[in-house]
């Protein structure tokens, strides 16, 4: 009697880490599964982007690092060419995802047909809108036209990156395809304010996620691009 008691307790002990372990093997393939169906999906139908500049600065490049491995930072001029630890993410470059764009998202543009490189801004002004911006006490504050009144719009960005700026003092209509696109480093981004609004066709994508970090470098084919890509987990924008 006492022989069949004292060996249930193994028994029971090697049925729950069968149990166990065939939970952990399930578990583990749908996270296997799961991160195999995002990498697909992003090589399919999104688009890589990365980020060499200061203007969106602290919502991208936020740990970007100038060569020398000092912070970079808001004050960081044109030291920032050759910077480590750059952003590397996903964009939406279909048309669906485009027109369905709203006040805040971040996007990849141009600012003419005959511009080579990308920008990465966030759009405040919307096609058909008419904004404004406060000055003096309420500078930089988003003021956009409904009726006859303009209301304030919160900005998803610290206010000391938006007051920093200088910004246009007249009130801005845009067209009917036309959109007003800032970067978040306010006093150091050369943006609609010194450009133009930004049209349809001059959009490249809608920013997604930020899913790595890369360094700045040489490619095969001799430009500067993207290397060391380190991957993550997808900070989602």
């Amino acid at each position: 009697m006492d022989e069949n008691v004292s060996n249930e307790k193994p028994i029971k002990n090697r049925k729950r880490l069968s149990v166990l372990f065939n939970v952990f093997i399930v578990l583990l393939s749908i996270i296997a599964l799961a991160i195999a169906g995002v990498l697909i999906y992003q090589k399919r139908y999104l688009s890589p982007f990365w980020v060499n500049g200061q203007s969106m600065y602290p919502t991208l490049n936020k740990y970007a690092t100038k060569p020398d491995g000092t912070p970079f930072g808001v004050t960081g001029g044109a030291a920032y060419d050759g910077c480590k630890k750059l952003d590397y993410g996903v964009m939406d470059p279909h048309e669906s995802a485009l027109k369905k764009i709203k006040r805040f998202d971040i996007v990849v543009c141009k600012y003419d047909f005959g511009d080579e490189y990308d920008k990465i801004k966030r759009v405040v002004g919307l096609p058909g809108e008419t904004i404004k911006f406060g000055q003096g006490n309420n500078n930089g504050t988003l003021f956009v036209k409904n009726g006859d009144q303009f209301f304030a719009q919160e900005q998803p960005i610290p206010s000391e990156y938006i007051t920093a700026g200088d910004y246009p003092t007249n009130e801005i209509t845009l067209g009917s395809n036309e959109y007003y696109v800032l970067g978040d480093n306010r006093a150091h981004s050369s943006d609609s304010r010194n450009n133009e609004p930004i049209k349809f066709e001059w959009l490249v994508g809608k920013v997604v996620a930020l899913c790595a970090y890369c360094d700045l470098g040489t490619l095969s084919d001799g430009s500067i691009g993207p290397v060391n890509i380190q991957h993550y987990f997808p900070r989602f924008l």
